[in-house]
């Protein structure tokens, strides 16, 4: 069967959906670790990682980005194994 000179459109591609990064307060990991956790794995400048930084102090919790799920994975995993190595609990949540 011939489509007949008539046009079939496809749906575009949807953007992957897109989740928190969420950066969890605790009382042991320093300011400036998580302000460079913030700048190096999060790509933030240092005025935006320490807004979040006192976010989190004040709320217990802030949003340190939106990315899609794998890309949200990868950064919390790498966040979480600088942390440990340096003796931190710093902890993260997707949502």
């Amino acid at each position: 069967m011939q489509n007949q000179g008539r046009t079939v459109l496809k749906p575009a591609p949807k953007e992957p959906r897109k989740y928190n990064v969420i950066i969890l307060n605790d009382d042991f990991t320093t300011f400036e670790f998580g302000i460079m956790v913030m700048m190096t794995v999060f790509g933030k400048t240092r005025r935006q990682a320490e807004e979040i930084a006192e976010t989190t102090h004040v709320c217990q919790k802030a949003i340190v980005g939106r990315y899609s799920l794998d890309i949200a994975r990868s950064k919390v995993a790498k966040a979480t194994r600088m942390a440990r190595e340096e003796g931190f609990p710093l902890r993260f949540e997707i949502q």
